[in-house]
């Protein structure tokens, strides 16, 4: 019998003129009992794993921008100690947290053991979840194949590199007219990101770059806020009672939801009344043609799935969350990466100038150049410098999933239906996988055998996930990041201001989607 129900038989009260009291008594006991399931872990019989105190959690995720390591440091890891796993409370729920190699390699690779995990249901009234809606990111098994069989082929495409030279150009352009001044980086990075990628999924141009006050753009940081709001996320019941900011947050949703939901209208009927894509015209299409054209492909019931099974065609909701995902996988997550490269190469210009070196001798030393897609198979170290920027500063804290049925990690037993997460950062400053890891050095992922610290563990490096779930968009950030940084080289040099507090710290969010706060950069252009 429910606890609440058992205690109001017995404290019933036999005057009904006194209702009253009795209805303070069981709410009283109902917000005990609920308070009571949040710092009591709940016992699982799972061999003992440490947890860390909802308190301790809440004081660390309450503090602002002190850094994802800090907390990684000064709270995950004084708990989880030599066990490699943790239990924390996010989500309105305890969770796991791995921190072992051996363990994480499990969740990447036995994915119909450890399943995605559906935070839509997870968290009905949240506001997060719902902006990429139903989308192949909360899908297992055959609905997540088919899903991933339409979503693909706009991914596994050739990305030419002129697909992102005006968008890119035009960021740079800004740059060094703003460069009179030390530079909100990430600002100017998140401006032109959301450019790209409007000309890349859906040929839209919103202007951000040329319009610092750009309402869209202020729309959509204002939902990234929303999805990644720790308090929200730790008490995802709040959105039921979203007021102020919050509640404006929820229109910011609507609007975006509507804008998707036009431009998928206009291109189905664009592309109803047109013949097939021709090879050419596909190498060069946006996301958004590419995805509708495999969507077509699936209303012949000939498209078939990676086991052979027939793919259904996505719903209008679908189409709608499959695009909405494409804008948040790639919005912050681009513009936080490139901010963390400048921040990387600001602390470290002798590898800013051998990378630059690189550059000038692929490029020239001229100002307009622009690298073609040959050049572009020569700039292979920018790779490194991200690979090793994402792995001091992954962006995401964690990655989550969801037990099928019981499983056995080292000593401990976790049962069916629990959360299991990789904690990225703890494993990525793990010095048994990556030596000196406080070091910031792209050689390391070389395939030079005898690069310096070469010898990377596998599924040790996660900012894209990994195996069979690995992102689907890591292939077109690569490519973006690979140009800009390269544009970003030739066109100027830059530093941090003497004062920065990034040259001995790095302030950022202290979970969800990792981020560099006040982060300025001081540019001078070459040219």
């Amino acid at each position: 019998m429910d606890p609440i129900v058992a205690a109001a038989d017995l404290l019933r009260p036999a005057v009904p003129g006194v209702a009253w009291v009795w209805a303070l008594v069981v709410c009283a006991l109902y917000a005990l009992y609920r308070v009571g399931r949040v710092l009591v872990p709940p016992s699982n019989n799972d061999g003992g794993v440490p947890h860390i105190p909802v308190h301790k959690t809440l004081q660390w995720m309450t503090k602002g921008a002190i850094g994802r390591y800090e907390v990684s440091q000064k709270l995950d890891k004084v708990y989880t100690q030599d066990a490699g796993i943790v239990k924390a409370w996010m989500f309105g729920g305890w969770a796991y947290k791995v921190s072992k190699a051996e363990y994480a390699r499990k969740l990447f690779v036995q994915t119909d053991l450890f399943q995605k995990v559906n935070i839509r249901k997870m968290m009905p009234h949240n506001l997060g979840p719902r902006v990429s809606g139903e989308s192949l990111t909360f899908e297992n098994g055959d609905a997540y194949r088919s899903h991933r069989a339409i979503v693909g082929p706009a991914f596994r495409r050739a990305w030419p590199s002129s697909l992102f030279k005006k968008p890119l150009v035009e960021l740079i352009d800004v740059m060094e007219r703003d460069s009179v001044r030390p530079l909100d980086v990430l600002t100017l990075f998140r401006r032109g990101t959301l450019d790209v990628l409007g000309h890349i999924i859906m040929s839209y141009d919103f202007g951000a770059l040329r319009d610092p006050d750009n309402k869209q753009r202020a729309m959509y940081d204002s939902l990234l806020e929303a999805m990644l709001h720790p308090v929200y996320n730790m008490f995802p019941w709040l959105d039921l009672i979203a007021m102020g900011q919050r509640a404006k947050q929820w229109d910011y949703l609507e609007h975006f939801h509507t804008f998707i939901d036009s431009i998928v209208d206009d291109r189905l009927k664009e592309m109803e009344q047109r013949p097939p894509l021709t090879e050419e015209e596909r190498n060069n299409a946006d996301l958004l043609t590419l995805l509708l054209e495999s969507h077509f492909m699936t209303k012949s019931g000939k498209m078939l799935d990676d086991r052979n099974k027939v793919v259904a065609p996505l719903t209008r909701a679908q189409l709608q969350g499959n695009v909405g995902l494409f804008y948040v996988a790639g919005y912050d997550t681009t513009a936080n990466s490139l901010s963390y490269v400048m921040l990387e190469l600001a602390r470290r210009p002798d590898i800013q100038q051998k990378a630059r070196d690189i550059v000038l001798q692929v490029l020239g030393n001229h100002k307009d150049a622009y690298p073609t897609d040959e050049q572009l198979k020569e700039l292979g170290y920018m790779d490194l410098i991200v690979k090793e920027t994402l792995r001091k500063n992954s962006i995401l804290a964690e990655i989550r999933r969801r037990l099928s049925a019981p499983v056995q990690l080292g000593p401990y037993t976790l049962p069916q239906g629990a959360i299991v997460s990789v904690d990225t950062w703890a494993i990525h400053y793990n010095p048994e996988y990556f030596p000196e890891p406080d070091r910031f050095v792209p050689e390391r992922f070389a395939e030079d055998k005898s690069a310096e610290l070469k010898g990377v563990v596998p599924f040790t490096f996660t900012p894209f996930s990994n195996g069979s779930r690995q992102c689907i968009g890591m292939k077109f950030s690569l490519i973006e990041q690979r140009i800009a940084i390269s544009l970003l080289l030739l066109r100027f040099e830059w530093t941090l201001p003497k004062n920065s507090p990034f040259w001995s710290a790095t302030p950022a969010a202290p979970a969800g989607l990792i981020s560099p706060v006040g982060l300025m950069v001081d540019i001078k252009s070459r040219f």
